[in-house]
């Protein structure tokens, strides 16, 4: 078998096909650039151009997706990302009705699709898009 390109060979991969290798990923969190998306954006492009993995994987802040209902962390220096959890708009069942309908596009919600967006202009041509495999 001759040597597949790294879209061929995951795109292979993801469809039970003999690939030249095994697709290969490490990712890391980015402690502090992760609450900015330029920054994350500029940190996974790096390590990627760095590594040379098959693939990315984007690593933003594990409250991204609950920050905008109001749940607050504090990075406290852990090398690995982890955030300390200090406060959850959730206190009591009633509190679940109040949590408001939020725009996907502002926030930090938003936020992650520019960082997604930022990274791949960087790499586009060179990693396969899961919005290719995603929308078959």
């Amino acid at each position: 078998m001759s040597i597949m390109t790294k879209r061929e060979r995951l795109e292979a991969a993801i469809h039970g096909q003999a690939t030249d290798r095994t697709p290969i990923a490490l990712w890391r969190h980015f402690p502090g650039d992760d609450r900015r998306p330029q920054d994350l954006a500029e940190s996974t492009v790096g390590f990627q151009r760095r590594y040379d993995f098959d693939f990315v994987k984007v690593t933003p802040t594990s409250s991204f997706s609950v920050a905008d209902w109001g749940v607050k962390d504090e990075w406290r220096g852990n090398e690995e990302g982890t955030r300390v959890y200090t406060h959850y708009p959730i206190q009591s069942p009633d509190d679940w009705a109040r949590l408001p309908d939020l725009d996907v596009s502002s926030g930090f919600l938003g936020a992650q699709l520019q960082c997604l967006d930022l990274i791949h202009r960087e790499l586009a041509t060179r990693r396969p898009s899961s919005r290719r495999f995603l929308h078959r």
